[in-house]
Order: C-alpha cells, then structure tokens, then sequence
C-alpha cells in the first residue's frame, strides 16, 4: 500500500510538470496510462510460484511471470519506459545514435508487451483486466515509434562528441532510412548483449521462455498447480448470526465448507450478492473477495462474544439494504435467489 502511495504522489507530481511541456491531450494519456498502471498492480494480488499450493479465495494466485526468471523482463520494463520518455520529449534533440538505441528498445518492448498480453488473456483465473496495461503499453510505444519515425527530417544534425567512434557512427546513421534500418538490425544484438550480461548473475540464456513458461493456470503456462488449500474461518456475517436470537433472528442450519453454520437472513442476502457480482463480473468478484477475506477473516477472529456480534449484524444493516436493492434491481427472482443460499449445493462461501 505505501509503494502504491508513493506512485500516485509520483504520478501526480509528474502529471502537473508535463503541463509545461506537452499538449493537453498527451497529458490525459499519461494519466490513462497510470490508471491501466495501478489496476495492473492492483489486480496482480500476492503471487506465487506453480509448486506452491494456494487458498484461492484468500489473497493469492499464481504468478504469471515466474519469479526465478523474472529480473529480464525488468530490466526491460525499465528499459522501455526510459525509451519512451526520451522519445517523448527529446526526439528532436538526440543524437543518431541514442535515437536508433531508443528505437531498438522499443522494438523489444513491443515483443514483450505482445507475450505478456498472450499469457495473460489465456488465463484461466478469470483476471483478463490484468492484460489492459500491457495493451496500452503496446499501443503507446507503437505510436511513439510512428511519431519518431513521421517527424525525422531526411538527414539528421547532432553536435559533435569527444569521441570519434561516436561521431562516426552517428554519421553514418544520420539519415532517416539508415536510422530506421540499423535500430531494426541492432534488436537481436542488444537482446543477446543483455541476456549475457544478466546470465553472469546467474540468469538462464532461455529465461524469458521459462518465465512464462514454468507458472500455471497462464496463457503460456506448462505446470499443473497442487490441489488447493481448503479455506477456513468464520466471517463477518457469519459471526453475526450468532448473536442474540431476537436481534439476528436466525432462520435455520446452514451448510458452509462441510460444515453446519447458523443462517440468518442478512447472511443469506450478503452471499446472494457475492453470487450476483460473480456471475456480472468474475474480475471484480475476485477483487471483492480477496480483499474481503484480508480485512475480514482477521476482524472475525476478534469477534468473540455475543454482545460484539450483534454490533456486526447492526453495523451490516446499511450493506445488507444495499445488497437488497440491487438484487431486487439485476435478479429476475431476487427471493429465490437468498432463499437457496447456503444449501448443500452451495459453492460460494461468506
């Protein structure tokens, strides 16, 4: 939580100095490309490794990039965005030769936004939105690189180097057409440059295939998960129907994770809601049910007594009321819907 506060104060701040510099229309794609950012980390939830077993109703999932093999794709990631901004705003100003570096970069960039996206709209963990920053990182850095190359005059000017090898090479790159075809030949190059350099450290020549490749439930992915951890507590609304009779006023015996619970209404209104958001929107669904289950479950456990129960059932008043109206609004039969929850063929549990 506080990286991702650290990034909105970031994000803010940088937003207001590109006022000075771009047109107001870049600036809402900056923000847009920030937004698709924070959902991308937002969604990411906390991940782990295919051998790893998982509750998938708590905070987790599976890695879709694994982690072993997972330093190319940033120093890529960091890479790419350097690219993007010198392109951004100085393309006018570099030199042939850190232009044509900027364009190869992006190149690779695209071809890891493009595997990435593949990975994650195969998923089978119902997160496609994770796939809409990786999109509009790809679509971005296209347009840059068709913005660079439209805008290029045919032959290039630079200010000399101290070097000579530099100002050489910029020479012979300082027309539009060699620009263009020497920051295409240098992709391979520069990919396999830095793959030998991060293989010093301990990396393998194959690692961008592997880590794609070594996760599951993925697009890419080539293991089988262990069987799932079984997901255990009582939560918030459960807890609530055990307070006094007259206050929760509870219907009947309930089955929940093969195991017999109290059932009150406001417990049957609340999973039918859960029900409801699962059947509209997998995505948010998943997002409502993790973070419920981090706040919630730990909040229960700390619900011991009658008198505490039943300030949760009256402190769930308003939600339960909020849960009713829209059941009663998207469902043809809101009551048959609550009445069956909680049955032995339930499959959600509160």
């Amino acid at each position: 939580m506080i990286e991702l506060l650290f990034l909105v104060v970031f994000a803010i701040c940088f937003i207001l100095l590109l006022r000075k510099f771009v047109p107001i229309w870049q600036i809402i794609i900056a923000e847009f490309y920030f937004v698709t950012f924070l959902l991308f980390l937002l969604f990411s939830g906390e991940e782990h490794p295919y051998y790893e077993a998982i509750d998938p109703a708590g905070l987790e999932s599976y890695e879709f990039v694994a982690s072993k093999h997972r330093l190319i794709y940033m120093i890529f990631f960091v890479l790419y965005h350097i690219s993007l901004l010198l392109l951004w705003f100085r393309k006018s100003d570099l030199p042939p030769l850190i232009l044509a570096s900027g364009l190869c970069v992006l190149y690779i960039g695209l071809f890891f936004n493009g595997i990435l996206i593949l990975q994650l709209l195969g998923s089978q963990e119902g997160v496609e939105i994770l796939a809409c920053f990786p999109i509009f990182s790809l679509l971005v850095g296209l347009g840059i690189i068709i913005r660079t190359l439209y805008d290029l005059p045919k032959s290039l000017s630079f200010s000399p180097s101290k070097y000579q090898w530099i100002n050489k090479i910029n020479e012979k790159i300082s027309t539009k057409s060699t620009l263009f075809c020497s920051s295409v030949i240098a992709i391979l190059p520069v990919f396999v440059l830095i793959t030998l350099i991060l293989m010093l450290f301990g990396d393998d020549y194959d690692a961008v295939s592997k880590a794609l490749t070594e996760t599951t439930t993925w697009g890419f992915s080539q293991h089988d998960h262990p069987p799932h951890l079984p997901h255990q507590g009582h939560y918030l609304c459960t807890v609530a129907a055990c307070g006094s009779p007259q206050l929760v006023k509870p219907l009947r015996w309930g089955i929940r994770g093969k195991q017999r619970i109290i059932v009150n209404r406001q417990l049957q209104i609340a999973n039918a809601f859960e029900e409801l958001i699962a059947d509209l929107s997998p995505t948010l669904h998943r997002f409502i049910r993790k973070n419920y289950d981090r706040y919630g479950y730990d909040l229960s456990k700390k619900i011991k007594s009658r008198w505490a129960s039943n300030l949760t059932y009256i402190l769930m008043k308003p939600l339960e009321w909020g849960f009713l109206l829209c059941l009663y609004t998207f469902c043809l039969r809101p009551e048959e819907k609550i009445r069956r929850q909680y049955s032995l063929q339930l499959t959600i549990n509160n």
